[in-house]
């Protein structure tokens, strides 16, 4: 007997007839009650709802029957649930891309495993059966061919020489080493070349700063590779002959009236340095208000050492007091002392005598001149009576706080930067006197400043830097601090310099 049914495909609907196949041994038994079997007509309206088919095509050309699932599948699941703690983030995203494309039209589990397996089919070349293989191919075509085009934009090869990598192996040389080669190879770029042999070697030594001739011309001097010189010298009928050398190679020439050979001159060597030379020049959104420093008052008096007035043999720190590889404080021991004021009695001093350096001392002979003061548009120096005219600090109460202002120069001058540190207007004159004192003891450079002759303000002058540790600092280094104080320019000419080091520094 036959079992008849319809079913619809995308050609239309077909007629489907299964037949029992004979099995050994129930050839002769039939059914006691066989159930009867329904006439099928061809008809829009009789038949039963037919079920939906999809052909698949194999790689031999075979044709392959699958069933449709149904339509109203649930779609309430959270697919982010099915993701793996040690999957990778590449085969997740196929997984879920398929599982949203099909969400909708295939059962959760089946959808899971269709999902795993076209991610395995994809990334890791996993052959399945052909029935299933053809499922998934018709399914995720679309995202399979997406995911080949991304990868195949996103591949970017690295030519690497074999002569190279089999020198690098052989010599096992690592990254952090090559990276320090080039470092070196920078740096010898940017080296002043000593001594000078031609006039390439000149523009190679020379920076330009801030396009100040005379303040450049300076600092070429202080390479001691040769003298930088402007001479002016006499013609006849009121003429002049100016000219301009470094190390001996002439840059620039002009004769005319004085004035206007001297300018001419000057014009013509800063217009050849522009073209031949690196130039520095400083950044114009310097705010000195940032590196203002104020003053801070202490509760009590103190002395010139930082100590409470009158109480300096107690609030001595433990840095001031001798220690005991010192040799004046082993031959103290030997002599029978023990600790605190000196003398049979102990009624001596406790604090050893110090050497006290006085400035302002008059002697024979010597001519006082009167301080003058500058132009307040560049600010001023200013002569402090406290200094020159043999003034004592060491007897007067102070009412600032001076252990932290010795401690912040202390570490302005091991810190080394490269901008001036200039303090507030409201320190006294003798304040300033004791700042300025503190700074010669630690070999720091200092000045008093004003800019309306009534308000003056101390200034200690920033960590000398040459010319050419600026452009290592910058260019190579990429020092923070040195990078935003001032900006680099390349020669306009010659660059190809200038290109080396930036390719040295990039790898």
């Amino acid at each position: 007997m036959s079992d008849i049914k319809y079913a619809s495909t995308d050609e239309g609907d077909v007629l489907l007839i299964f037949e029992k196949v004979p099995i050994d041994g129930m050839d002769d038994q039939e059914d006691s009650n066989p159930e009867p079997v329904p006439m099928v007509t061809n008809t829009e309206n009789e038949h039963p709802e037919p079920e939906k088919l999809e052909m698949h095509t194999t790689s031999e050309g075979d044709a392959i029957v699958a069933k449709v699932p149904d339509q109203s599948v649930a779609i309430e699941w959270n697919i982010e649930n099915y993701r793996n703690s040690f999957e990778t983030d590449e085969h997740w995203e196929l997984r879920l891309k398929f599982m949203k494309q099909h969400k909708g039209s295939i059962p959760e589990d089946e959808l899971v495993a269709l999902a795993q397996a076209f991610s395995n089919a994809v990334l890791l070349n996993a052959v399945y059966s052909e029935e299933l293989a053809a499922r998934l191919n018709l399914l995720g075509m679309s995202i399979a061919e997406e995911y080949r085009n991304s990868r195949r934009q996103s591949i970017t090869r690295i030519m690497v020489p074999a002569s190279d990598a089999i020198a690098d192996w052989q010599r096992q040389v690592s990254v952090g080493h090559k990276i320090a080669q080039q470092r070196q190879l920078a740096l010898q770029l940017l080296k002043p070349v000593i001594p000078i042999t031609s006039l390439e070697d000149v523009f190679h030594n020379f920076v330009l700063m801030d396009d100040n001739l005379d303040d450049s011309g300076r600092e070429f001097g202080m390479l001691n590779c040769g003298l930088f010189v402007v001479r002016l010298l006499s013609q006849e009928r009121k003429m002049w002959e100016a000219n301009i050398t470094a190390a001996g190679y002439l840059l620039s020439k002009s004769i005319g009236p004085k004035k206007k050979a001297n300018r001419t001159c000057r014009e013509a060597a800063l217009q050849l340095l522009r073209r031949k030379c690196y130039k520095i020049k400083t950044n114009p959104n310097r705010c000195w208000d940032s590196c203002n420093v104020e003053r801070l008052e202490s509760i009590e008096a103190l002395d010139f050492h930082g100590n409470p007035l009158g109480k300096s043999s107690k609030s001595r720190t433990s840095k001031d007091k001798l220690k005991e590889d010192n040799i004046g404080f082993r031959m103290l021991m030997k002599l029978g002392w023990g600790g605190g004021p000196l003398g049979k009695h102990k009624d001596g001093i406790v604090d050893p005598i110090e050497v006290q350096a006085k400035r302002g001392r008059k002697g024979l002979g010597l001519v006082q001149l009167k301080p003058t003061l500058a132009s307040p548009e560049n600010g001023s120096s200013y002569s402090n009576k406290f200094l020159t005219d043999g003034f004592d600090l060491q007897s007067e109460a102070f009412h600032i706080d001076i252990n932290f202002y010795r401690d912040l120069m202390v570490n302005f001058k091991s810190r080394q930067l490269g901008y001036d540190l200039v303090f507030s207007i409201d320190f006294t004159e003798i304040e300033r006197a004791l700042l300025c004192k503190i700074a010669s003891d630690l070999n720091l450079q200092c000045k008093t400043v004003t800019y309306d002759y009534e308000h003056y303000q101390f200034v200690l002058l920033k960590h000398r830097v040459s010319p050419h540790d600026l452009l290592v600092k910058i260019l190579v280094e990429r020092h923070p601090i040195y990078s935003a104080l001032y900006t680099v320019e390349p020669p306009e000419e010659e660059l190809t310099r200038h290109k080396k080091v930036l390719e040295l520094c990039s790898r």
